[in-house]
């Protein structure tokens, strides 16, 4: 490699992102793209880097967490620490790796993938974006903390052109910001990269891809890498299909600068990140687009895009009302319910913008409410692209108040208990605050409790209360007399409300404390006699035992003839 390819950067230290869009025209190497979110075909490595001359010397290993860490694309999404961007790839990859860590100690990792570039692709490029973090310790450039990417064509043993370079030291690279989180640290957020690769058909190929701490042992550097594993045209939408009126097709995004050209290149079409072909053009018409990078951010590079047909009937369904979440969880736009009725589809990308600029990062866990844009693609490469608009719901606002105390036998319906000013909420009742145990009459509750009132709305945001109920016991008051006289009036001692008691016990007794009558609950009411035979005419003594620890109630009743 080119010494003066090195760019230095006078700063304490390093930490890269770095994202691959692998861009052939076939079948992908396996795995290039962390799509299996391990580490499968990619090689390894952690070593050091010398005190003396800066040099790293680094062996295979087992991929080891911390230095070699997968990462899945998460939400909500997990940032920088320095540069506060998001650290997985903006190619809506679902995996990236961390090489390296934040610690100290003159250490260095790498990971490499080798593969062969096929016989019959001669216009052939890799495209991968990075971001790099920097803080300065004035070193020596030798000693700096680095990323390093190389290109290395095994074939003829020798390195590739502009693929490959160093980054070390220099607070005055174009692009670059200083972190509002720590001073003297400067990130550069998402820049892609060319690999230009035409004319290598054929040959073997290897990437690899280092960081390293500085050679004093008191800097660090680590980076991300992620790779897009579709390997299709990096121009998409070169297929259309049936009962498409025009075509678009739509370049890798990230660039500086595109220039559309036709076949002979005699023609400038277009200078936007979208190619518009109204009508579609002919089969096998070929359309190529120049990529510019950003100043000293890789190749200028090539691609191209060969038109096809295809027969097939492409039919995405998405609904047309909206799609109602809640903010606690999001909308998952990647269901299926969401395109159910589609035709047969093999590939599936989410979008904040209709030019498809933008990946949607957490399709999964869409939180804002806004117009989204599903693109479908077939197995014969048709597309079509359809909006879905996402409604986020906030959390239901609804207030309880705890009624008033009631005696026995009243009754509290708990829907009374509730107000609110928006509409939409369905109320639900449980016996428990987690919800799992239903409660049965929510309109007949006649228990003192704690009973939990869940109301959700219509994008499933729900909100528990609690809701206390006093049902307090009445007060027993059993007459002073009554007639057993055989009238059809007042012939038994009737006292209200104690049949609420079943298990009371009723004792009565007269002067002498001879017990007259006994009862276990008061289903048959004393009729004035004892023995069959009638009492005489007196005032007699009860005392009546309530359950649950209430109180006795004592006094005297009078039998009146």
């Amino acid at each position: 490699m080119n010494d003066s390819k090195l760019k230095y950067i006078k700063l304490y230290s390093i930490q890269v992102l770095i994202f691959l869009s692998f861009n052939c025209f076939g079948q992908c190497p396996s795995n290039i793209g962390f799509e299996k979110g391990n580490f499968d075909n990619w090689i390894c490595s952690v070593g050091i880097i010398a005190r003396a001359n800066g040099s790293i010397s680094v062996s295979p290993s087992i991929p080891l967490n911390g230095r070699h860490t997968m990462r899945q694309n998460s939400f909500p999404q997990l940032l920088d620490q320095f540069g506060l961007f998001p650290v997985n790839c903006p190619n809506g990859s679902g995996f990236s790796i961390q090489l390296g860590n934040a610690t100290t100690g003159a250490q260095a990792e790498r990971v490499s993938y080798t593969f062969i570039i096929p016989p019959d692709q001669i216009n052939y490029s890799i495209i991968y974006n990075y971001a790099v973090v920097f803080q300065n310790p004035t070193h020596a450039e030798w000693e700096q903390p680095k990323f390093t990417a190389n290109v290395f064509d095994e074939t003829n043993g020798t390195y590739i052109g502009c693929s490959s370079f160093s980054y070390a030291a220099s607070s005055n690279l174009p692009g670059f910001h200083e972190s509002s989180v720590k001073d003297s640290v400067f990130f550069k957020t998402w820049t892609p990269v060319t690999i230009k690769l035409t004319g290598y058909e054929g040959r073997t190929i290897r990437l690899e891809f280092t960081t390293n701490d500085c050679s004093r042992g008191g800097h660090f550097g680590y980076a991300y890498v992620d790779v897009n594993e579709n390997c299709s045209s990096p121009i998409s939408g070169y297929t259309y299909c049936l009962t498409d009126l025009s075509q678009t097709l739509t370049a890798p995004f990230g660039f500086s600068e595109y220039r559309w050209f036709n076949n002979d290149f005699s023609r400038i079409l277009g200078n936007e990140i979208n190619l518009t072909l109204n009508p579609p053009s002919p089969p096998n018409t070929v359309f190529a687009v120049e990529v510019t990078p950003f100043p000293e951010q890789g190749c200028i590079d090539t691609v191209y895009a060969t038109i096809k047909f295809s027969g097939d009937l492409m039919n995405l369904k998405v609904p047309t009302t909206p799609i109602l979440a809640c903010v606690t969880t999001g909308a998952d736009i990647t269901s299926k319910l969401i395109t159910a009725g589609s035709s047969p589809i093999n590939i599936f990308a989410y979008y904040s913008d209709p030019s498809q600029l933008n990946y949607l990062p957490t399709p999964k866990n869409v939180i804002v409410s806004g117009t989204y844009f599903i693109k479908a693609t077939n197995s014969a490469g048709c597309t079509a692209l359809k909006p879905v608009t996402v409604k986020i719901l906030g959390l239901p606002v609804y207030y309880i108040t705890d009624p008033l105390p009631i005696p026995r036998p009243s009754i509290i319906d708990l829907n009374s208990t509730i107000s609110s000013n928006s509409s939409g909420i369905a109320y639900s009742f449980w016996r428990d605050s987690l919800a799992t145990l239903a409660l049965s009459l929510p309109k007949a509750i006649n228990k003192s409790g704690v009973y939990f009132i869940k109301g959700t709305n219509e994008g499933g945001c729900f909100v528990t209360t609690r809701v206390t109920v006093q049902v307090v016991e009445p007060t027993i008051v059993p007459p002073n007399a009554f007639t057993p006289n055989g009238d059809g009036v007042h012939d038994t001692w009737e006292i209200p409300l104690l049949s609420l008691y079943p298990d009371c016990v009723v004792e009565i007794f007269n002067r002498l404390g001879q017990q007259l009558y006994r009862s276990l609950g008061y289903t048959k009411p004393w009729d004035g006699k004892y023995m069959g035979v009638d009492v005489v005419v007196a005032t007699y003594y009860y005392v009546i035992k309530l359950p649950l620890g209430l109180k006795p109630i004592g006094g005297g009743v009078t039998v009146v003839r």
